[in-house]
Parts: structure tokens; sequence; C-alpha cells
């Protein structure tokens, strides 16, 4: 009696998933306040960008109406006779002109003067025509870093007189003061033109990106959770950016996994029957050989002459359970070890022989070994006897008397090709031939040889495919890692 052959179902894990809840989105996402915070960084960059010149540019008209302001206290020395005046008079004119010493220096006229105090060189210089952008802004902020008092000597063109140089002298604590609250201004103005961008950014990054990136992510969340769950199905989007894309595809994505989800859990089950059934089936099967076996020695002619048929006849019923069976199991991790290549091929060519004599004498098969005999791949010799057997019994069960075994090494991989002389694939079943159930048109079989043989050559990592088909014969070649 033929050994009993079962194999353990792959169970599908018990779920316990609760009614499903309505859908919300979730307030955990930081994605809105993050966005907030950059756009609130580069508004404060760009004021920031925008403040170096203008601090620069207050400090130059600041320092220029002081050079307005002194020629004018300057010029009042042509009113008198002397271009003298008094002390009383000079100091009320620097006062007015908010600086503490002014030299007007005209071509062709003698210089004025008006001092309270008198330049020297240790004072800090400036010659407001030749500084240019970057020194202005370094000027700038230096003297915003400054403490206290300090005399600072000033040189520059007076709108009034174009040709003459005007030099003062001032304090720069009433600059800098006036500096400091400019700056002030500027930063709550960049404050609040920061906070109020950022709120319209956010607002309109929020309605566009935000909210329909967060159903998509709700979605994905719910679909992992329960992933063969009919779930609560959104309105397609008629957004046609990017995130209308995502959001198709991803609904399109999910209706497809969810039927393939139930189609896999039907066919788990009906594999788990079908388990069930090979098991029950191969114990009939075999208790039938047993019988047909006693009905071959009847003493009755005609009955035993029905005993051959009956034979193959459960022979192709046992080969159809162990086929079905073999294809539901996982695909096997082979043990590699060296195999010599032409002898494996001689072992299957003799069984097959033999299958085939027992099923009908009447036809001659020939297996030809034309493998080298230097070729010994790493490889499961229980594996690749089953390919080949599947192989050589598909072009046998297909029509051929003859069937040829080559290899040769080509790209780094073992190449075998396995070449019959039968009637030929059909050309519309050359591309699903390794598909499970597909039986090329042949009566009588499952269709499971070639996608098993497909699944063992895979699992060393090499590939199968039918490199030739015609009247004259099909050679299906299958690789192996040398």
């Amino acid at each position: 009696m033929a050994a009993d052959v079962t194999i353990q179902a792959e169970g599908k894990p018990e779920q316990t998933t609760a009614a499903p809840a309505l859908r919300r989105r979730s307030p955990t996402f930081g994605l809105s306040w993050r966005i907030l915070g950059l756009v609130v960084i580069a508004v404060m960059t760009a004021e920031i960008a925008i403040f170096l010149p203008s601090i620069a540019r207050f400090r130059s008209v600041y320092l220029n109406q002081l050079i307005e302001s002194g020629t004018l206290a300057a010029l009042a020395l042509d009113a008198t006779p002397d271009n003298m005046v008094t002390e009383q008079v000079k100091r009320t004119l620097l006062d007015h002109a908010r600086v503490d010493a002014v030299v007007l220096v005209e071509p062709n006229k003698p210089k004025r003067a008006l001092m309270n105090i008198q330049p020297s060189p240790s004072m800090p210089t400036y010659n407001l025509k030749e500084e240019g952008a970057l020194m202005m802004i370094w000027d700038a902020l230096a003297a915003m870093a400054n403490d206290g008092s300090r005399y600072i000597r000033i040189g520059g063109e007076s709108m009034r007189l174009p040709n003459a140089m005007v030099w003062i002298v001032a304090d720069e604590l009433p600059m800098r003061i006036a500096m400091y609250g400019y700056a002030s201004r500027i930063f709550v103005l960049s404050l609040i033109i920061a906070a109020f961008t950022a709120f319209l950014l956010y607002l309109g990054l929020r309605w566009l990106v935000i909210l329909p990136l967060q159903d998509i992510s709700t979605d994905m969340i719910a679909f992992r959770r329960a992933p063969e769950e009919p779930g609560s199905e959104r309105p397609p989007t008629r957004r046609q950016d990017e995130i209308g894309v995502v959001d198709r595809e991803f609904q399109s994505l999910q209706r497809e996994l969810r039927a393939s989800l139930r189609q896999k859990s039907r066919l788990a089950e009906v594999g788990s029957a079908t388990n069930k059934i090979n098991h029950d089936l191969r114990n009939m099967l075999s208790t039938a050989r047993l019988l047909s076996d006693r009905l071959a020695r009847s003493d009755d002619e005609r009955t035993r002459s029905l005993a051959p048929t009956i034979l193959n006849t459960i022979d192709r019923a046992a080969r159809l359970a162990s086929d079905a069976i073999e294809y539901v199991r996982d695909r096997p991790t082979p043990k590699l070890v060296a195999v010599d290549l032409a002898d494996l091929v001689d072992e299957v060519g003799v069984a097959l022989r033999e299958q085939g004599e027992d099923s009908n004498p009447n036809i001659v098969r020939h297996w030809a070994n034309e493998v080298a005999a230097n070729h010994r791949p790493q490889a499961d010799r229980d594996l690749l006897y089953r390919v080949f057997t599947n192989l050589g019994r598909n072009a046998f069960e297909a029509g051929a008397t003859e069937v040829r075994v080559r290899s040769r090494i080509a790209d780094g991989m073992l190449q075998i090709d396995v070449c019959d002389n039968g009637p030929g694939v059909p050309q519309d079943m050359v591309d699903g031939v390794f598909r499970p159930f597909v039986t090329g048109g042949r009566a009588g079989g499952a269709g499971l040889g070639l996608a098993i043989a497909r699944d063992l050559v895979q699992a060393h990592g090499g590939d199968i495919a039918i490199t030739e088909t015609g009247a004259q014969g099909t050679t299906f070649r299958f690789t192996l890692p040398l």
C-alpha cells in the first residue's frame, strides 16, 4: 500500500478585529506644525536678508542728514564779515546741527570750520563717498555692537555744495539709539508679516496637501489593520495633480488587494480541503491498486486484459493527487551538493522508459543523454530529479518519442536543454505554459508538472523557458548557478 501523504495546510492567522470605527483624521500627525515652523523660519530668514541692507541704508541716511545740517551751520559763517562768530553762536549752530564739529572744504574758497571738539587721529573715520554696499552693512552692524558714547569722524558730500567735501564730528550714541529703534520696528513688522504669511500658507497647504495626505494615511492605517475588511470607501477625488494621482492609485490598489486577499483566503480554504481529499484519495487508490493486482492474476483472460487499463488509470489519478499536493506545498529549500548531472539524467531516463513501457509497451521511447561528463553543479539532487522527470514525462505524454538532454556553460550559468520531437506547444499557450492548471490541450493532465518544475528551478536561483517550439519539437532550457 502506498504511503500516506499529508501536508500541513498553511492556516490563516486568526484576527480579532473590532467593528470598524467611524473614519476620522488622526490628530497626531505633526506635518502641519512642521510646515508652519518652516514657513516662519523662511520668512524670518528673508526678513533678515532684507534687514541688513535696510539698516545700512538707515545709517547712511542718518549720517548724510548730519552732513547736510553741518553744512548749513558752516554756511552761517558766510553771513559774518570776518567769517567768525561768537562762542555762544557757535554752540547754538552746532547744537541745532546735532554735530560737535564741522569742516567745509570747498575749491577756491577758504576752509570754514565750527568746532566744539577738535578731531583727533584716534577717532574712527568713515568716508561715505568711498564705502561700498558690503562695507556699509559691516559698519552698521559694528556701530550697533558698540556700547556707550563714541565720537566718530564722517566725511561726505552735501547736496547744497556738490563740489565741496564736508567733514563732521558727532557722537555715535544718538545714531545707535535711532538704529535700535529702527531695528525694533523692523523686527516687530517682520514678525507680523511672518505670522500672517505663515498662517495663509498654513491654511493653503493644509487644505491642498495636509488634509488629503491625512485621508490617505488614515486609509493606509485602516487597511494595514484589516486588509480584508471592506472599510469605508471615499468618493474618488477629482484632483489632477500628484496627490490626486496617488489617491486614485491607492484606492485602486486597495480594491485589487482586497479582492486578491479574499481570493487567496478562499484558495487557502480550498487547499486545506483538497489536502484532506488527496489524503483519503491516495488511500483509496492504494486499495484499488491492490485489487487491480489481484485482477491481473485472475484465471479469466478478459479480466486480465482489463487490469493494465485499470492500473494506468489508478497511476494517473495518484500522480494527479501527488502533483496537487506538491504544488500547494511551500517552495523547498535546496540542499546543495555537487551533483553528477550525467548520472542523474541517465537515472531519470531509465525511470521514464519503464513508466512508458508499463503504460503503453507498443511505443518505443528514446532518452538521449548528451550532458558533458564534467558538469557537476551545486544543486539538490532530488529536486533536479523531479525537474527532469516532469519535463520528460510532459514531453512523452504530449506525443514525443525522443528526448535529448544537453548542457553547456554560458554567461556564468549552466544551461540545460531538454529537447523533444513532439508536436510542439501552441503559440497562444507559450507564454502561459508554466502557469498552474494550463494543460496545453492534453487530456488527463492537471497542468502542474511544468509549474512545479519552474518552482524547483527558481528555488535553485535559476530560470526556465521555452527557447524553441514547432512541428519539429520543443526545447525547454533551464539554468543553474555554477
